[in-house]
């Protein structure tokens, strides 16, 4: 279980680069000063962005101004874990809240947003376990609270479920279009949530956590359930996807433990990066004879376009499996978690194996790759703990990062003169492995240079001469 949720993070922080590579960029661009307890940098208007808090207050009152320079934003995560605080004071001076801007203070009781606050980012308070109440006032221009529940008065969407609120049950207003992204994060507390047909789209993360939720009604006016929307729901049992649903995230109903069967309708026309990687009770995944877009062959999911395999439920007991020759591509996660699975027979059809295609798939002892593939995806393998083989054919030129990383019982993997990319830590933590690679080849370098026992394939020739 260790395994699974260390690579599970991996899986989620390699999903989220793309969206904090910008934010990150932008940091490093930018100068930061310190004042007491706080970092901030500079804005355009000569005003500031408090970056970071390294304080240790309980009750904390945001001061309006540091060094002379007014604060009107509280950027990204710049709060973020300190567990101490039980309440914070925000100064009228603050237009705008970053993403996550207090995220896993899990001290905090309640919070009030000033009037002058204009913009909120993705759910300033995520984790905050303790929170009960979000308040802001009657007659705050683009903000509103409900029973202590945050909405945004443009787009009428909901911003931030509080995760201390002991109820389990919550219906959203009628009239709300939008749940936000990562609204109802860690709301540990809920079974249920009713979702009227207002609602046109669930956001990323939107009930990332809610490890009580039992039930979940999506109504036929949702188009869009965004990624990891239903992640580790861990109680969830069924969910029934409306006609109306267009697109499904990646990895949206991953960690769904108790979820057996799923039924995708003739609406969906995209579905990213396998959104059932780790249901470890999905037994089948159904779409209908007549679906344009996506197939399914004995419950495993296929897309129709580039005859690829998208998912196969880790809940099939079966030991072995045969991919249906035609197949071009098995993409990222397919088969994440599958631990009943001791050997995969992959047809000469396939041409790449996707990034953690079949990491933490424990009980796989053999996979037999074919001269078609030409590429290994990041942490394909990763966790593959009864792994003790791998040939790799003569077409293969790319090997990703941690591709057989912590695949502890690897011995040996041979490795041809086509490949000239070896990412990092492809072979992270294989205590007896040693690679069998050709003389004066990129692999006998890359084994050299990370201190990796290797071995030529004519070592031992002499023998026989």
């Amino acid at each position: 279980m260790k395994n699974k949720w260390f690579v599970s993070l991996l899986m989620v922080v390699v999903m989220m680069c793309a969206c904090w590579t910008g934010v990150l960029a932008e940091d490093e661009e930018r100068e930061t000063f310190t004042s007491g307890d706080y970092e901030y940098a500079l804005l355009d208007d000569g005003t500031i962005e408090i970056t970071k808090y390294n304080g240790s207050a309980d009750h904390l009152a945001i001061p309006a101004t540091l060094d002379g320079k007014t604060v009107t934003a509280i950027g990204d995560y710049a709060f973020a874990r300190c567990s101490s605080l039980t309440s914070v004071s925000i100064p009228d001076s603050v237009t705008s809240f970053g993403d996550g801007a207090f995220f896993a203070c899990d001290s905090l009781t309640s919070i009030t947003i000033p009037d002058s606050v204009v913009q909120i980012g993705v759910n300033p308070f995520k984790f905050c376990s303790a929170l009960k109440n979000i308040s802001v006032s009657p007659n705050h221009p683009y903000f509103s609270t409900i029973d202590g529940v945050l909405f945004r008065k443009a787009d009428k969407a909901l911003i931030s479920y509080p995760a201390g609120i002991s109820s389990s049950t919550y219906t959203i207003p009628q009239g709300i279009t939008a749940i936000g992204d990562g609204a109802f994060y860690y709301c540990k507390s809920l079974t249920s949530v009713s979702i009227p047909d207002s609602v046109t789209a669930i956001g990323d993360r939107a009930f990332y956590y809610c490890k009580s939720l039992t039930s979940v009604s999506i109504p036929d006016s949702v188009s869009a359930i965004g990624d990891s929307a239903f992640f580790s729901c861990d109680s969830l049992t069924s969910v029934s996807i409306p006609d109306s649903v267009t697109s499904i995230g990646d990895h949206a109903f991953s960690y769904c433990d108790s979820l057996t069967s799923v039924s995708i309708p003739d609406s969906v026309e995209q579905i990213g990066t396998n959104p059932f990687s780790s249901c470890s009770k999905l037994k089948t995944i159904s779409v209908s004879s007549e679906h344009l877009y996506f197939a399914t062959i004995d419950g495993v999911l296929f897309r129709k376009a580039d005859k690829a395999l998208i998912s196969y439920p880790a809940g099939i007991s079966s030991s072995t499996y045969t991919i249906p020759q035609g197949i071009t591509a098995i993409r990222d996660g397919a088969f994440y978690s599958c631990d009943f699975l001791t050997s995969v027979s992959i047809p000469d059809s396939v041409t790449s194996i996707g990034d953690y295609a079949f990491s933490d798939c424990s009980s796989l002892t053999s996979v037999s790759i074919p001269a078609s593939v030409t590429s290994i995806g990041d942490g394909a393998f990763c966790f593959c703990a009864s792994l003790t083989s791998v040939s790799i054919p003569a077409s293969v030129t790319s090997i990703g990062d941690y591709a057989f990383s912590d695949c502890y019982s690897l011995t040996s993997v041979s490795i041809p003169d086509s490949v000239t990319s070896i990412g990092d830590k492809a072979f992270y933590f294989c205590p007896n492995l040693t690679l069998t690679v050709p003389r004066n080849s990129y692999a006998a370098e890359y084994a050299k240079t990370n201190g990796i026992s290797y071995t030529y394939p004519d070592a031992n020739d002499w023998l026989n001469n």
